[in-house]
């Protein structure tokens, strides 16, 4: 009887994990759309907000960048963005760590560049306590 009674304790612990991590999940997908948002607007302080001190990213030519890089290319105009729609965006919740992967149609330029078109990226996330920032990030755009 005792092990019937663990056993269901444990299932009922395991479901109220996957509850939470759904909920985490959905609040990150949320925030990937308030960091695109952030772009199109040239929100500075909200990116540098979601990069962690030590993000590390790397453009679809391969570059890697620091957060100091990707918040400068915003603030100069670099790097415009003027349209931003995400799409087909799930997380993976891992309890303090979470990987968002999806896509997204974009009007964008780099360094007066056309950049715009469609692109897939991964983003790393950590649970810093107060809230989830961005550890790492890969982009690659997608070839029509």
């Amino acid at each position: 009887m005792k092990f019937a009674i663990s056993l269901a304790a444990a299932a009922v612990l395991m479901m109220g994990a996957a509850f939470a991590a759904g909920g985490a999940g959905q609040k990150l997908v949320d925030l990937e759309a308030a960091w695109s948002k952030a772009f199109t607007g040239k929100d500075t302080a909200f990116i540098s907000n979601v990069l962690a001190s030590d993000w590390s990213g790397q453009d679809d030519s391969g570059k890697p960048l620091g957060k100091a890089d990707l918040v400068d290319a915003v603030k100069t105009g670099k790097m415009t963005m003027t349209a931003m729609t995400n799409h087909d965006v799930h997380a993976r919740v891992i309890g303090n760590i979470a990987v968002v992967q999806g896509m997204d149609d974009e009007t964008s330029s780099m360094n007066g560049k056309d950049t715009s078109g469609t692109y897939s990226w991964t983003d790393v996330f950590e649970n810093r306590g107060v809230h989830w920032q961005a550890i790492a990030s890969q982009v690659t755009k997608v070839a029509r």
